[in-house]
């Protein structure tokens, strides 16, 4: 880019890197917020307003996802919780302010959905190596805990396992099959090894079955025959490491609790009242196994109706079958990585509205860019 050729486009991209790049670099939730509110929420609102809302509400899905984010001031105002009121203001800008500034075709560019996916795989695989060397983890024992703004391990693992989705068609369109074959790999061996997180598992089984789905429409010999053998050597990784304390220790955790926490905040959520929940403050008094507390739903969907009400699942539900829709009819793989994320945020998860956090580029980041491509195709069309 030539000097003074700084663009709208270019600007908030830069300023969307950086908040991204301040998930694994940042050392505070802090730096996080400043790095939105300061490059993203202020000039996007002053641009917006300038450009009239820059022909946001000319699309259909802006009104569903207002509708969704307008919802949350009835829990907060029935809590007397007006402090909440910034947060469905920050979570607005931040898809709005994405869909209408950022440059679709530079997110969907080799440069960084590549970069995307390495630079969390190094940040994974860097803090790993630092704890197996100065003792803080054992080789093989759960890296528990990650020292950036992306602490939760699950999460880092979701978001790894989403930019690997967004990554594959590119590595095998540019048939760079070794990058992506390095890639899956590593991204076995860090959910099941390093990260140890089973919820990532059912992320991986989702994605192998999207293109198996895939590979069987387009030549199912060879991908049968692929599968046979993979079939063979996973079955023999299994039976070399079957008894290793690392193996063992990922299944010994059962489902950690999850039943028991789901069938217990649905049960709260029916004594508060299905339509409006349990308010956003709400916290359980119930314990599992008599002596640990509940943290948050684990799961993004209970959440959402626990802490909101019916409405406010049925709108999310609704918006997120939108945008994957209009992910599907432009061909769009962000909805791989949407659907990805959703999938695996059904066993984690809490409240989606409120500052900046992981859940904002597992679930916000993709259906904002998917809502900047069907609004660039609606420009494209009334040209």
């Amino acid at each position: 880019m030539k000097p003074g050729k700084i663009t709208i486009a270019s600007y908030f991209g830069a300023a969307l890197c950086l908040f991204l790049l301040s998930f694994v670099v940042g050392w505070s939730s802090k730096w996080t917020n400043n790095l939105f509110y300061g490059l993203m929420v202020l000039p996007g609102l002053v641009l917006l307003i300038k450009q009239r809302g820059s022909g946001l509400f000319k699309q259909p899905l802006v009104w569903v996802w207002t509708a969704f984010i307008l919802w949350f001031l009835v829990p907060a105002t029935i809590a007397g919780q007006f402090q909440f009121f910034k947060h469905v203001f920050y979570v607005w800008m931040f898809v709005m302010v994405i869909g209408a500034f950022t440059d679709p075709q530079f997110f969907r560019s080799p440069v960084f959905v590549r970069g995307q996916f390495w630079i969390l795989a190094l940040y994974i695989f860097g803090c790993a190596l630092y704890s197996w060397v100065s003792g803080e983890y054992a080789v093989g024992s759960r890296v528990a805990l990650l020292p950036a703004r992306l602490q939760n391990v699950i999460y880092a693992s979701i978001w790894l396992l989403c930019a690997l989705a967004l990554a594959l068609p590119i590595w095998i369109r540019e048939r760079k099959l070794i990058e992506g074959a390095v890639a899956v790999v590593f991204s076995i061996f860090a959910v099941v090894f390093i990260l140890q997180a089973r919820t990532a598992l059912v992320g991986v089984v989702f994605l192998l079955g999207v293109w198996l789905l895939y590979g069987l429409y387009h030549k199912p010999r060879l991908v049968g025959s692929v599968v046979a053998l993979g079939v063979v050597v996973l079955g023999l990784l299994v039976l070399m490491v079957h008894n290793e304390a690392w193996y063992q220790s990922l299944w010994a955790r059962g489902d950690s609790y999850r039943i028991e926490i789901f069938n217990i905040m649905v049960g709260e959520w029916r004594n508060c009242g299905w339509m409006l929940g349990c308010g956003i403050n709400f916290h359980t008094s119930q314990l599992i196994d008599g002596w640990m507390p509940i943290q948050h739903p684990h799961n993004i969907y209970v959440a959402l109706g626990l802490y909101s009400g019916a409405v406010a699942l049925a709108l999310f539900v609704v918006l997120m079958a939108s945008t994957i829709w209009q992910a599907w009819r432009l061909r769009d793989v962000w909805g791989v990585y949407l659907a990805c994320a959703l999938v695996m945020l059904n066993f984690d998860g809490s409240l989606l509205i409120g500052n900046p956090d992981e859940l904002w580029p597992l679930v916000l980041l993709p259906a904002a860019m998917i809502l900047g491509r069907a609004l660039q195709a609606q420009r494209q069309a009334l040209a």
